[in-house]
């Protein structure tokens, strides 16, 4: 049994909202497509052609190309045993994005789909906190031009869904 070990810088993005943490959270999900993830499987399981899979994808996306696979409220579970929170944590993601760095590498599965997390701090203040998905990605020391681009562009997308829904615009 081999086991490996390396350290890889990761930006971590919070950004401050100007909307309260309700207004925010609204704004976010408008955006993101939020089927059960059984649509996802039906998907997976009804397709014949990459065409199929394409077109079933497309239609569970939100207007900011993004789908939810799996969210959490931090503050339901918390909030009534330890003290109020507000934070929410969503796993959101583009098969068809995702497709780009997984035939590169099974391991960028590690990094796709991104994890968001909206939540109040400390100061009241409604945050928006992720870890930009190329810096994640390149743990998977892959170079080649697609992987790296497509990283980049993942980047802008989920800068863009952050920025809109912390001014709380809705898709």
């Amino acid at each position: 049994m081999a086991t490996s070990e390396h350290q890889t810088p990761v930006n971590h993005i919070v950004v401050e909202a100007t909307q309260p943490y309700e207004r925010v959270i609204q704004a976010f999900e408008a955006q993101i497509g939020r089927e059960k993830p059984e649509k996802f499987m039906d998907v997976v399981q009804s397709s014949r052609t990459p065409e199929d899979f394409t077109h079933g994808i497309e239609r569970l996306l939100g207007s900011s190309g993004f789908m939810e696979f799996y969210s959490i409220d931090h503050g339901q579970w918390f909030s009534p045993y330890f003290q109020p929170l507000k934070a929410k944590l969503y796993d959101i993601g583009n098969p068809l994005i995702a497709q780009h760095f997984l035939k590169y590498s099974a391991e960028a599965g590690l990094h796709v789909p991104i994890r968001v997390e909206i939540y109040e701090n400390a100061q009241g203040k409604t945050c928006i906190g992720y870890d930009q998905p190329s810096t994640l990605l390149q743990q998977s020391a892959v170079t080649q031009e697609e992987f790296v681009r497509t990283a980049t562009e993942l980047d802008q997308k989920a800068a863009h869904l952050v920025q809109k829904a912390a001014i709380a615009q809705a898709g």
